[in-house]
């Protein structure tokens, strides 16, 4: 019999994933089933599950490849040494895809099951914190070159980073059309110091911030 080489078997693979991830985004994860992702991959059932044994093992993989690519991404766009360059191509790496209202569908498909199902959810996590470390990174090197306010956390700056990413995904999702460039570029306006224009805030107003959000 001959051998089959390691670079078969990974597009294989990956070819089943991509194809669970077109019918997850139409259909759901509960609604679909290993036989629709045989279908959609071209697939046997015997080939499929060579690879895979569920759909769980299947999600679990997507999630390990879609933030391998992400902190690849990251690690490409820190090697440009300018903070505001760095969260220029963050923002074109990442908002981009955005415009894929299937790709927005698994996201939130995702993030969904994430909350009844602990290993989707301890995968979804661990992605999660693999990118926050290296923005977090970032946002430490910022202020110490005093770029960004060093009075403010680095990982709950960049968890914020984050959730405008999330909200984007979201409301791209639910409203087909909107203006994601107008999105964009509010965004680059609110992390590189173009949004606010009324003066300095004064520390009695980050008090009340603070007071309301402890209450």
């Amino acid at each position: 019999m001959p051998k089959v080489l390691p670079e078969y078997l990974e597009t294989r693979r990956q070819q089943i994933i991509d194809a669970a991830a077109a019918c997850f985004a139409r259909g759901g994860f509960h609604r679909t089933t290993m036989q629709d992702i045989c279908g959609e991959a071209e697939l046997s059932p015997g080939a499929v599950y060579r690879y895979f044994q569920s759909k769980e093992d299947i999600i679990q993989a997507m999630c390990t490849r879609g933030h391998e690519e992400d902190v690849e991404a990251i690690r490409e766009a820190l090697k440009l040494n300018d903070t505001v360059a760095i969260m220029d191509e963050l923002i074109r790496l990442f908002f981009s895809g955005v415009e894929d209202r299937e790709f927005c569908a698994l996201m939130v498909e995702l993030i969904s099951e994430a909350k009844h199902n602990q290993p989707i959810g301890e995968s979804v996590l661990k992605g999660w914190h693999s990118i926050l470390e290296p923005l977090s990174d970032l946002v430490r090197q910022a202020q110490d070159r005093g770029e960004i306010n060093p009075a403010l956390d680095a990982r709950a700056v960049t968890r914020v980073m984050l959730g405008v990413y999330q909200g984007l995904v979201l409301q791209n999702l639910l409203e087909p059309g909107m203006d994601i460039e107008g999105y964009v570029q509010t965004t680059r306006a609110l992390f590189q110091g173009s949004f606010w224009r009324g003066g300095s805030v004064s520390s009695e107003a980050g008090n009340g911030a603070r007071a309301v959000l402890r209450h």
